[in-house]
């Protein structure tokens, strides 16, 4: 399989070295399980597991045809199809399509695709609900997705997001009054910074408010 990214030499058979009888155990505490060996999989944490992953997941891209949309970021997919009108339901059976194409990939790769944990956001005011399945089993329908972190609704705004991060951020902030007695602003700003400011600036470029509302939301933390 490397071969076909170009890797020839030494370096596969180190790869192999590095991958052949591993084993792994679990740590709780001061316990330590007894070791297993490793039968698939890359290795945890491990430098070369993340590049070696994307190598193995690289092909399933091919699998879908120009008109449908393919985004991947380590082991979550999305796939995009566009239908312009209850009519036409071509976007639909081919979105299908390329789920049972999906699923017959990863019997195949043995690897497994999760029904409970996809969903399907449809975007747009005359969007056909078709209903779509993974094995059998229907993908539910939701008004609201997180991507990455970040949540978008139907109409791609991102106030349900400030809304759930300033809650967050509001909480987080009320429990560090409650357990700094002292009232040091020195300290106070520490833990604010540590504990509170990461929630407001993750992904910031990507949910940056717009609308007077959402920015006041966002200032009230501040």
């Amino acid at each position: 399989m490397l071969s076909c990214f170009g890797i020839s030499g030494n370096l596969p058979s180190w790869i192999d070295e590095f991958l052949d009888n591993r084993t792994q155990c679990l740590r709780v505490g001061s316990t330590i399980s007894s070791p297993r060996q490793l039968m698939s999989g890359v290795v945890q944490g491990s430098v070369l597991g993340c590049l070696l992953f994307l190598l193995h997941v690289d092909d399933v891209v091919k699998l879908f045809s120009s008109g449908m949309l393919c985004k991947l970021y380590a082991d979550d997919m999305k796939l995009c199809s566009v239908i312009r009108t209850v009519q036409s339901v071509q976007g639909a059976s081919e979105l299908q399509s390329s789920l049972d194409a999906l699923v017959a990939w990863s019997e195949e790769c043995q690897r497994s695709v999760s029904s409970t944990k996809s969903a399907v956001l449809h975007l747009g005011q005359n969007t056909v609900h078709q209903c779509y399945k993974i094995k059998q089993a229907s993908i539910s329908s939701v008004t609201v997705m997180r991507d990455l972190g970040i949540l978008t609704d139907i109409k791609l705004t991102i106030s349900q997001h400030i809304c759930t991060i300033v809650n967050k951020a509001h909480s987080r902030a009320s429990l560090i009054f409650k357990c700094f007695h002292s009232g040091d602003w020195t300290t106070l700003l520490k833990a604010f910074v540590t504990y509170v400011r990461p929630l407001l600036d993750y992904a910031y470029p990507m949910w940056s408010p717009s609308t007077i509302t959402d920015i006041a939301k966002i200032e009230s933390v501040r």
